[in-house]
């Protein structure tokens, strides 16, 4: 065969995958998801839409001008369930709590297309803290990927802030690889949302990534805690919205943040390093880190009680005058 055949037959074989590749995923169901956001909702429950998108979130506690309030922000694939333990301790403390759950997370609104940027996630909260009461301060828990949003709030309005926590906070910044870049050709996409999901989202996989983020094997509710918002309709959207988003260069700004700083992460996270957490305590100026020895990615699971303690104290210390 010459080289000019061989040529042809080589265009010809790589358009041919390339049709496959394009036309294939569409003959492919996409996962079959039922979950109703409403149904599985909390007797506390609230939806507010916000910017245009409908936000789920769970109080404890009146909001109020006196500054006594608490944000509770998840990490990734996470949602209120992840602050049951800390929730009801700070409002017996005496502190009024809002967790909410980011968008495309917990019981908030699948909205397709949606940037998930930490600096869109922060004025969405804005807009929904506001809404509740537009004097009020706040002090800001971020845990993990929820960790980039309460520092992207914290430097929009600084003024609004009393403090923030960052328990094993995600600010590192990734650049995009070739495989997300892909991501926007429309068919790819699609590819993520039949695979990515089938592989990453079942409960068996939901066992294996919360014993990796405990350090022991988790409970059946804890399983089912974290699975069943996984269960709502267009989850699987929100994979390759997340993979096409770019990420924010968060640690070229925390050195100017202007109020006080509590990092508070477990000795053996594998998920988020302790050595992200000593970045940080270097990074910005007069933050205080707590190492919780033995400790995974979610402390305020796996020790809620030291963590809530260490939680406490440093909101206590913090709180104006």
């Amino acid at each position: 065969m010459n080289f000019k055949r061989f040529l042809k037959w080589t265009v010809i074989v790589l358009a041919a995958l390339f049709v496959l590749f394009s036309v294939l995923p569409y003959l492919i169901p996409l996962p079959q998801l039922t979950g109703n956001r409403r149904e599985l909702a909390y007797v506390d429950s609230v939806f507010n839409e916000v910017g245009g998108i409908e936000l789920h979130y769970r109080q404890w506690g009146g909001i109020s001008g006196e500054e006594r309030n608490v944000l509770l922000v998840h990490g990734l694939g996470c949602s209120t369930f992840s602050w049951r333990y800390t929730a009801p301790f700070l409002q017996e403390s005496g502190y009024n709590i809002v967790a909410v759950d980011l968008p495309g997370f917990g019981l908030s609104e699948r909205k397709q297309g949606f940037n998930h940027s930490s600096e869109t996630r922060a004025e969405l909260l804005w807009f929904l803290l506001e809404d509740l009461d537009p004097q009020a301060r706040w002090d800001l828990v971020g845990h993990s990927m929820g960790g980039a949003t309460v520092t992207a709030m914290a430097l929009q309005k600084p003024e609004m802030v009393n403090s923030i926590t960052l328990a094993a906070g995600a600010l590192a910044y990734f650049e995009p690889s070739l495989v997300t870049s892909l991501l926007t050709y429309p068919p790819a996409g699609r590819w993520a949302r039949i695979i990515g999901f089938r592989v990453l989202v079942n409960e068996k996989r939901v066992t294996q990534l919360l014993a990796s983020a405990y350090g022991r094997n988790p409970a059946p509710d804890e399983v089912e805690g974290y699975y069943r918002p996984f269960t709502v309709e267009n989850t699987d959207a929100v994979l390759v919205d997340l993979l096409n988003t770019a990420p924010a260069p968060l640690l070229d700004r925390v050195g100017t943040l202007t109020v006080p700083v509590f990092l508070i992460w477990g000795e053996d996270d594998r998920w988020v390093p302790l050595d992200q957490g000593k970045d940080l305590a270097r990074l910005i100026d007069g933050a205080e880190l707590v190492v919780l020895a033995g400790e995974g990615h979610a402390p305020m699971e796996t020790a809620a009680d030291l963590f809530n303690e260490e939680l406490l104290r440093f909101l206590e210390e913090t709180q104006p005058d």
